[in-house]
């Protein structure tokens, strides 16, 4: 047996153990599971797992600057086989952890907070299928072994190796079942625009990972809407829910039988109304406490909070409209789910302030 904290520098002490049987039991005595059962991670998977990657097992995947965390390829491909990854999938695992190393998206932010926060994975482009990754009926839920394992690998790689132990350093107030996993891609045979990392300016042969700090996701319900506009009136009412509202930005996933309704948008067309009609005016903001009364935080929605702490209700408050985000491009936009229902999903960001970046890295298959 090796002791797991040698290899998981900072990680809490455990054991890689050779025998299966004995194996996942004691990993769930030393807390190195997220609560469900665990693949034994043997030299000979934790091998396989190294070699269908571009890394060396002592290369750095990722960074996390706030506690200068570092994840080598080794530890990450002990987490991969832990969560019951294929070999084949852990260069979307390597390109996610490189993502989330990005300064731009604060790692230490989504990982401790209160809110509860996932690392959303979206999978787009040809390494999608050949990993299996899902897109259609069910997307979000069970039953897809690279949706499941891909995200689980994550959170295994913040609980082992960056210590985000619930109630430890992990201190969502809450939580929620994505915080398990929540990877994806889009149903591109129901989407009527680009494949979203063609969106983002890269090749089609090209493959991408994009990621984002999400908050629980809310459901889009219109079945009778066929004008495209009564459609996303729906959504950006969604978008609107004071619950949730932020400058943070957000992730609308369009079930194909909205998407077809939508074919005569273009996907820039559909952020630009989105955005524009999911606002809420300042007064309502201001008795609902939205804007809260802490003058030592730094809150700027672009300039519509009027003065910073400001919770009095002036006139002329009633008329002026705070948006959601800071532009268009605040909102991702793509098709995901069967074919057969009214069902989208809006995922706000977790912060009640601006939030991360989208950060999005190729695929090196």
């Amino acid at each position: 047996m090796a002791d797991i904290s040698e290899t998981h520098p900072g990680a809490r002490p455990g054991f890689l153990v050779d025998e299966p049987s004995a194996a996942i039991e004691t990993m769930f005595a030393d807390g190195l599971t997220d609560g469900l059962p665990v693949v034994p991670a043997t030299p000979a998977l934790v091998g396989a797992m190294l070699e269908a990657g571009p890394w060396a097992a002592g290369d750095t995947l990722l960074v996390e600057p706030t506690r200068d965390a570092v994840v080598t390829a080794y530890q990450a491909a002990v987490c991969a086989v832990m969560a019951g990854a294929e070999p084949k999938a852990f260069p979307i695992i390597g390109a996610t952890l490189d993502a989330m190393g990005d300064k731009r998206f604060f790692l230490h932010g989504p990982t401790t907070s209160t809110g509860g926060a996932t690392i959303m994975i979206i999978v787009s482009g040809p390494a999608a299928a050949t990993v299996g990754v899902h897109g259609a009926e069910n997307l979000f839920g069970p039953g897809f072994r690279a949706n499941a394992t891909i995200g689980r690998t994550i959170r295994l790689v913040q609980l082992l190796c960056l210590t985000a132990i619930p109630g430890e350093l992990d201190k969502s107030t809450q939580g929620w079942p994505g915080k398990f996993s929540l990877c994806f891609t889009e149903n591109l045979d129901a989407s009527p625009w680009e494949p979203l990392h063609v969106s983002l300016g890269y090749a089609a042969d090209q493959s991408t990972v994009t990621i984002f700090a999400a908050e629980s996701g809310h459901s889009i319900v219109n079945h009778g809407a066929g004008d495209p506009e009564k459609l996303l009136m729906t959504a950006a009412d969604t978008m609107a829910s004071l619950g949730s509202f932020s400058p943070g930005r957000s992730v609308v996933v369009w079930a194909p039988e909205h998407a077809a309704k939508l074919a005569a948008w273009s996907r820039t067309e559909v952020q630009e109304y989105l955005y524009e009609h999911s606002g809420r005016d300042l007064a309502t903001l201001k008795r609902s406490g939205k804007i809260e009364d802490a003058p030592d935080r730094d809150i700027d929605w672009r300039g519509k909070w009027q003065a910073e702490g400001d919770t009095e209700i002036h006139e002329g408050d009633e008329t002026v409209m705070v948006k959601r985000g800071w532009a268009p491009e605040d909102i991702l936009v793509l098709t995901g789910g069967g074919t057969a229902g009214g069902h989208s999903a809006f995922f706000p960001s977790w912060s009640r302030g601006r939030s991360v970046a989208f950060i999005t890295r190729e695929v090196q298959m």
